[in-house]
């Protein structure tokens, strides 16, 4: 599992580039090409997938998705960072160089 104590505000994210996405009404299905593996974000982390389009840190996404659900910057930041490490873990996002 990826530690989270690894993931900080300037940690670099990027999509794996063997996966494949499409939205479908406010989710997103992924298709990782090389496990063959689907995924299915709801809202929230149809959103978070769409802001790494491009790479992005840590924290420039947490400010992101703190003023868009308003919702207090602590908070925010472990509830994206909780879920951006299950994407590492799940080879769907990497940490950029």
């Amino acid at each position: 599992m990826v530690q989270t104590a690894t993931i900080d505000e300037d940690t670099r994210l990027r999509r794996k580039a063997a996966v494949v996405s499409a939205d479908v009404a406010d989710d997103a299905i992924l298709l990782d090409i090389d496990s063959g593996y689907f995924f299915q974000l709801n809202r929230t982390g149809t959103r978070i997938w769409s802001f790494v389009e491009a790479p992005q840190t840590l924290g420039a996404l947490c400010n992101h998705m703190a003023t868009h659900y308003r919702v207090d910057a602590d908070t925010c930041r472990h509830d994206v960072v909780t879920f951006v490490a299950d994407l590492i873990e799940r080879g769907v996002l990497e940490i950029a160089d």
